[in-house]
This record gives structure tokens, sequence and C-alpha cells, in this order.
């Protein structure tokens, strides 16, 4: 207590900011440990209390993120159990809207539900919105080496944050100060699998003092590289259970669309064309073959960039000031195989697509058969050619994404009196382009039908051209702003003074997305497209509070006024309570109001946006299709072409696409959501800390489309024309022509219900989400005499409930924990390290729990994939998963750190998931690290 005379200065201040606003400390710089000292003395002896307060609050320092052994933002936030992903740009699909890019959320409430800061403020969105509607932080942007600590704020946070702040807040906190130098290069590769690797390299450099000088500056770039891989450079690591599980069985089979081509009859019926060379003719079928897995991308090869420049600098005696400038680029290149007729699709099933100009249908749209007296021919009825275009290999046919992204940022702290404020003005912006080819309805149908393509040679360039042109999508978003807080003490009440926080901050916020032309055009084969921009002015005041009511217990106070350009003002409630029941233990409660502003995207100006729903099953052709599927698998005298048929029949119902067109609305409301947590710190020890805090958030007036699984449960209510079932018949024949083949007695059919074609989605307010669960953690650092110091932490996250609302049962759904939509229930990370010496050594056990495979969609999935009796137990749950990381670093020489890692470290494969329908590489990998300081 005696050095309270000294710290007493903005002490319940700095704890306000504390409770509120996890990047607080960040602005302190060199005081920052001395006040968080203060704050222990000032509420409990509890270490971990200033910097948590009400709410839980989970720091990753620098030391921490040099043991992850992770050179990435996104690899660093996955080291936390309260971290999830849904988008990276290491495993994203070609075919998604935001490729190149890496996003994370909590609570399973996703990434728009997750507010991601730099320092505390906001930067700009990526500028392809994910799923062509989420609009999110892209975390490849920012460079990791800048980072000097992440603070994880486990709690909804929109009373001081405004949108976006539901499930919680991540700020992610650069260096404020930098002298010297440091040059750093990193390389991590796969054990067994060397087509899996990607490396980096970084530097920094910093001068200035700022305590003598009055001022630091630095700057700091780093470069990242990954390498791509392709499917057949994957083989060798695909284990054996995978090709039992449904539609797996011939993931590796070579493709009945190679150079030379094989004519399709009929499903029964399929003949090699003439030329096919000897060692490209299945001895089983006849059929001329070809091995596509070697040109079948997997992985991008992405190339990245980020730099980050600041000067810190004194303004007089009293004005602290900060100048940043931020900058990124990345390109993501996806390893594409050479094209093919039909792109996979029989000329009997047909393909519908959206004009989004007209603002109409395109369809239903059949690849073009070959006529009669075409070269290529030789039957006397038009006939499907199934072959490889080999000339639109070699680079033709490409898939790319590059990026970029900027900001600049003047921050101002000082003092007024008793009274501290900050200030910040900044603008920033984030643009991204996707292109890729795809086939035009006219050009391709022309040259096939005319016969101006010619199979098996090379084609000019300007028809091939005309046949797959480039298509695009370009996003961009800018972001300019201000805000100011003023913080200090205004009276003192018997428990201690009362201190205030007032802020304002003013956004203005522009995005467009535009497909290219024959897009929109609706000229492109089964390509949707959608055109947005507009701009929104957004403006909020804010207040909060902290009151000591009683020695050891505090309440804290927290509303936020909202109001976006064309929508009425929200507010955004919060209060705390602390009570520092002990000296060594701590009870804290938070119950908040949240919400998330529609975004520009759902409600601005636009002729609207596709919506692709993927792995979609069915429910009234997915267990018909199983049924055939099987008898065909089932059969020992089948060969490996038409059980990869059957696979693929079984697919188009079981795991297939459902294109849909979505138009913005304008009268949208924000999403609201409500959350409490309650919990407690304890310390029995002094080295001993526990933590246990219980969460419970409810989503209300969420935007989006209804559910897949909701509108298909619901089908027999929907209005007409908002779910199109196409004519399927010609496939569905083909199906049952290959079950007879091989199950003669078959009866099974798809009795006249035809196929999933096109459902029209809009955006409404209509979902709702509860979610609930529980956070830990235990904490104890110890030396161990003549051998050194000793750090354990165990921090993890425990499920509850997740339910979703279904508005066609007018109720929520059961919850999806432990099944296949919620996955595992626990995740937990047991992180130990031992400093001795020169050399620090850090091991990690991650510990993820196991699952059922079925879900609302499928309750029985196992029994409708009709599974067999030996694979039943290995099917219906997913096992959890355990995994051993350790790395070590040395630095016994001067000015050089040299770091080791090995992730995976006793080669544990991944679960058996039978239900997956990519295979989840888990491989043990090997990286080193090495940097020189000066």
């Amino acid at each position: 207590m005696s050095h309270l005379p000294v710290l007493k200065k903005s002490a319940i201040a700095l704890a306000l900011t504390l409770a509120f606003s996890p990047y607080a400390s960040a602005q302190q710089a060199a005081a920052g440990e001395q006040k968080i000292q203060r704050i222990e003395i000032t509420g409990s002896s509890i270490k971990r209390t200033a910097s948590e307060a009400a709410g839980s609050i989970q720091i990753l320092s620098r030391g921490d993120i040099e043991r992850t052994g992770e050179h990435t933002a996104l690899g660093i936030l996955m080291s936390s159990s309260a971290i999830s992903t849904d988008i990276s740009s290491t495993t994203a699909s070609s075919g998604g809207f935001a490729t190149g890019s890496s996003g994370v959320g909590m609570r399973g409430l996703g990434k728009v539900a997750t507010l991601v800061l730099v320092n505390g403020r906001r930067i700009a969105p990526y500028g392809l919105s994910d799923g062509a509607q989420q609009n999110f932080t892209n975390l490849d942007a920012i460079a990791a080496e800048a980072i000097e600590r992440i603070e994880i704020l486990k709690d909804g946070a929109s009373a001081i944050y405004g949108s976006d702040a539901i499930a919680g807040v991540i700020n992610i906190i650069l260096r404020k100060d930098f002298e010297g130098g440091k040059v750093s290069v990193n390389y991590e590769a796969t054990d067994g699998f060397q087509d899996r690797r990607n490396r980096s390299a970084s530097a920094i450099y910093g001068y200035g003092d700022i305590d003598k000088q009055g001022f630091n500056t630095y700057i700091t770039f780093e470069g990242y590289k990954r390498d791509g891989y392709t499917t057949g450079e994957l083989a060798n690591s695909i284990p054996a259970w995978y090709r039992k599980t449904p539609s797996h069985s011939t993931w590796d089979a070579k493709s009945g669309y190679s150079p030379t081509g094989n004519y399709f009859r009929s499903a029964t019926n399929i003949v090699a064309a003439p030329g096919c060379p000897a060692d490209q003719i299945d001895p089983a079928d006849k059929q001329c073959k070809f091995d596509v897995i070697p040109y079948t991308g997997l992985n991008t090869n992405n190339k990245r960039y980020a730099a980050v420049s600041n000067t810190h600098f004194k303004i007089g005696k009293d004005i602290d000031a900060n100048f940043e400038i931020t900058t990124a680029g990345a390109t993501s290149e996806y390893l594409v195989a050479p094209l093919h007729t039909n792109l996979g699709v029989a000329t009997t099933t047909s393909n519908i697509w959206y004009n989004a100009v007209g603002g109409k249908m395109v369809g239903p749209f059949f690849y073009p058969k070959l006529p009669v007296g075409h070269p290529n021919n030789p039957y006397s009825t038009p006939t499907e050619f199934r072959a490889r275009l080999m000339d639109t290999g070699n680079g033709f046919n490409f898939n790319r994404t590059e990026s970029d992204q900027t900001r600049a940022m003047l921050a101002l702290n000082g003092s007024l009196g008793d009274f501290d404020w900050k200030s910040a003005v900044g603008y920033m912006t984030s643009s991204a382009s996707k292109s890729t080819r795809a086939a035009s309805a006219k050009g391709y149908t022309d040259a096939i039908v005319n016969g101006t393509y010619k199979f098996g040679q090379q084609n000019d360039p300007a028809l091939l051209e005309s046949m797959f042109p480039v298509r695009t999508t370009e996003g961009k978003s800018t972001i300019s702003f201000f805000d100011a807080t003023v913080t200090g003490e205004v009276a003192q009440l018997p428990a201690g003074p009362l201190s205030i926080a007032l802020g304002t901050n003013l956004r203005r916020e522009s995005y467009e997305m535009k497909s290219s032309d024959n897009v929109l055009n609706g000229d492109l084969i089964g390509i949707f497209g959608l055109q947005v921009k507009d701009r929104v002015s957004q403006y909020a005041v804010f207040g909060e509070a902290t009151i000591p009511v009683i020695k050891r217990v505090e309440l804290s106070a927290a509303l936020r006024a909202d109001k976006t350009s064309g929508t009425e003002a929200h507010l955004s409630p919060k209060l705390g309570l602390r009570v520092n029941a002990t000296d060594s233990l701590l009870l804290r409660a938070t119950a908040a109001g949240g919400f998330r502003a529609p975004n520009i995207v759902e409600s601005g100006n636009g002729l609207g946006r596709s919506s692709v729903s993927n792995k979609v099953e069915g429910p009234r052709r997915c267990p018909t299709a199983a049924a055939l599927n099987k008898l065909v698998q089932d059969s020992p005298s089948a060969t490996t072409s038409d059980k990869q048929l059957a696979n693929t029949y079984q697919s188009n119902d079981c795991s297939g696409a459902l294109p849909g067109f979505v138009k913005s609305n304008p009268d949208l409301k924000p999403e609201t959501s409500r959350s409490y947590t309650l919990g407690l710190v304890f310390e029995p020890i002094k080295s001993l800390t526990f933590a246990l805090d219980y969460y419970n958030i409810e989503r209300k007036n969420e935007i989006g489309t209804r559910t897949t699984v909701d509108i298909l449960k619901g089908e027999a209510s929907l209005p007409d024309g908002q779910l199109l079932r196409v004519d399927n018949s010609g496939t569905d024949n083909e199906f049952l022509a290959l079950v007879k083949k091989y199950a003669p007695g078959n009866t099974t059919n798809f009795q006249g219900v035809g196929k999933l074609g096109l459902v029209y989605n809009p955006y409404v307010n209509s979902g709702k989400t509860r979610a609930s669960g529980f956070d830990f953690d235990i904490t104890s650092r110890f030396t161990l005499k003549d051998i050194g110091d000793v750090k354990v932490k165990l921090e993890g996250a425990y499920a509850l409930n997740y339910q979703n609302f279904s508005v066609s049962d007018n109720a929520y759904s059961a919850s999806t924990v432990g099944n296949y939509d919620g996955e595992a229930r626990l995740n937990m990370k047991l992180r130990s390290s031992l400093k001795s010496g020169d050399f620090d050594n850090s091991v990690t056990v991650n510990y993820t729990g196991g699952y059922a495979n079925n879900n609302e969609a499928s309750p029985t999935y196992c029994v409708t994939q009709k599974v067999s009796a030996e694979n039943m137990s290995a099917c219906e749950r997913v096992r959890s998963n355990t995994t051993v990381d350790y790395s070590v670093t040395y630095s016994g020489i001067k000015n050089v750190k040299l770091s080791f890692y090995i992730n995976n470290l006793l080669h544990q494969d991944s679960p058996v998931a039978w239900r997956r329908t990519d295979y989840l590489l888990q491989p043990r990998t090997f990286a080193a690290n090495a940097s020189y300081s000066f």
C-alpha cells in the first residue's frame, strides 16, 4: 500500500479502460507494466485481475507467440482454443468468393460476429466478401513480426466498439517502439511430403530513444511463400479407410475424360475413341483413361508481403503521438487441371444460372453433344464425347486472386488537468481481384457443334478465348475515421473514486464488389454474378463508468449509441461486476447487448448476388441415390469406372451444390444480441491461478438467407417459384441402367422427384442462434532450483449448447454441439515451458474432443449411406484427436537466436472422419527459425 501516493493518478480510470478496452495497455508503452502493478495493489492480489477485469481476457505475449513457431497472424491466433476459422488462404477452396484471405471467429458465431482490431482500431475489410456476403478482417494483411502481443476479449463488447463485437474482440497490438535491427528467416517442411512447405523472412530496424531524443521510428518488412501441391502429391498420405467412405471409393481413379476421349452412349455403353494409346486403355472396361490427379490442384501457391512503419514522437511535453502506416499484398494461385468437355457434367444433366442484368433465370442449359456428321462422331445419332482438352493446360486454365491493403493512422494521447484523452484519425483501403475461366454458353456450344474446335491438337488461342473467356470478381473497401475519448475521475465516493470515459467515433465507409460483364449478363455456363456499390456514414457516442460500490466491489457500466445513415440509432448497453471476495478469489460477471449493422452487400445498391450452397443433401433424393449406389459398390463384378460413375451420381444428390440468387434489402434491421458471463479467478497460492467463466449468447434478427436444410425441410409450404426442381430423368435413367447391370431385379427409383435446380433466397432478418459454454484456464509459474523457470498453462473451451432457429418449424432446432454440424464439445491446449540457461524448451498438447457424424439433416447418416456393418462404428463417431508439439530455442550465441519446432511430434494420424468430403491432412512438420539482432 505504500506505493499508492505514487500510483494513484488515474488508477481507477485505467481499471475502467482495462475492463472494457483490452488494448489500453498497448497505449501505455514503457509505463504499462507500472500501471498494471498499480491496479494489482488497488484492486486485488490476483495478478490477472487487472487485465481481465469483469470479463475474461486471454493475452498472447511476444514470448508466447515465438513459442508457437507460427509466422502468420492466423497461425498465431489458432494457437488459442477460443479461436476457430472457416476460411484460410492455406486451405480455402478455389471456388470460394474470398480466396487468398484468412479470417477467424469465436463461439461458433462466425467471423462477422467477432471484431478484429489492430492497435485498438478497425482495418478495412477484405476486398472480396466471403460467400459474397460476409465482410471480415483479412489476417494475412498483418505483419506477424510487428506483433507485440494479442489480447482476446471473450465477451461481447458492442457497448465499447460498436458493430460486430457480438462474440468477442481480438486486438492485435503492434510494436510501439523498436531500437536497433533484427533479421529473421524461417523454413517449414512436412515429414514425408516435400512438396508441402513454406518459408518466410522478415527484417525490422528502428532508431531513436523516445525519452532522450523525443522520438522513435521503425520499419518492418516480411515476405512469405507457400508452395501448392496437387492431389497426386498428397496421394501417398491418404489412408486406406478413406477409400471406404461414401463417394470416396474411387477418389484416385483415372478419369474417363482423357486426351483421346470416350463416347458416352449410355451408362452401360461407354466406348473408347480410336487412337487411344495402349497404356491408357483400362483392361477392365476398355475405356481410354487419364490420370488427372497429378494435374489437380489441392492447395495454393501463395506469395505475400506485409510492412509496418511506426513513428512514435512527442508533441511538446504532454502529447504522445504515433504515426502508423501498414501495407500488405498477396497473390494466390490455385493449381488447376486442363479443362474438359462438359466440365464434368453429363450432357443429359442441365445447368441453371442467373442473368443479373436481365433479372431472369438462364436455362436449363445442356452441354452439346457431337452432332451427326461431326468429324469426331462416328455414329448416326448425336453423341456425348468425353475428352480432355489438353491445349487448355500449361497456364491457359488458371485461378488467381490478388489483393492489397493499406492503413495510415495518426494517434494522439495526452493529459489535460486531471483528465486523460486520446484521439486518432485514419484512412484505409483494401482491394482484391479474382480471375479464372469459365465456359461461354455460346462460344463453347458453337465451337463444339460447328467442329471449329479440333480435338487432340493445339487450337488457336483466339478460339480457346471465345470458348473459355476470363471472368473476374473485383472488390474494394475504404474507411476514413476519427475518434476521441476522455477519461478521468469525477467524484470521490466512500469506497473510492468514480471515473468516467466519454467518447465519439465517426466513420465513413464505402464498398463495391462486381463480377465481370460476361457473368452479370449470364453469358457463362453455371456462373452467378453480383454487383453492389454504396457508401454509408456511421456515427457513435459512448460513455463508461467504474463505480466502487463498497470495498472490494466494483461496478462498471457502458452505453453506446450508433447511427448508420439510412437506419435508426441503436443503443448497446453493458454492465460489469467485480467482487474481490477474498485476497485470493475474484468473482466477476457481465451482461451486454450487442449488434451487427447490415453491411453494404446486404443492404446497399446493386443487382444482388449469387448464393451457392455446397454439400447439400437432398432429403427427397439422397436416400434413393445412396441405396442405388450401394448396389453397384457391393457388386464383386463392378468395374472401377462403374463404381466411379455411381459415386458421381450419388454425390449429385447427397453432397451436391444448390445455386440460388439473393437480392440486397435496404429495409434490413441490425442483428442484435444479448450475452452474459459469470466467472471466477482463484489464486490458492501465489504461483497458481485458476479461472472459470460461463458464457451465454443469444443472437436475433440474423441477416442472411434461410438455411438450405430449413428450406428443404419446409419445401411443401414454400411459395411457388422459390425452389425450382428440374427434370433429371435422363441422368436418372442412366443411373438406373447402371444399377440394373449389377442388380437386375432392382425396383428402387426416384419416383419422379426432380433434381434441385435453383432457389430464390432473399436477405431477411429471420435467423436466431443460441450459444453457451465454459472457458477455463489454469496457470502456474515456479522455479526448479538449479534447473530453471517453469511455466504451465492449461486453457480450453467447453461448448454446452449451440442452436439455430428453424423458420419452417418456428422453433429452435436441436443443439448441434457434439454432432457433424457443431463438432467437438471440448477443445484444450496444455502449454509448458522450461527456460534453463540459454535454452527455452516448450511442449504443447492439443486436444479436440470427438463427435457424432449425425446431424439434423441426416439423423441416421451411416444407416442412410448404407455403410457396412464392419465399418459402422468407425462411421458413427469421429474420435478425439490429441497431438503434441515441441520447440526449443537457443540464445547462447551473441545477438543470435536459433529455434527448432516439431509439430505433431508423435505423428498422430487425423481421426477417421467418415463424412468429410475431403481428407484432412495432419502431418508431422519441422520448422527452423534463425534471427540476428544488431
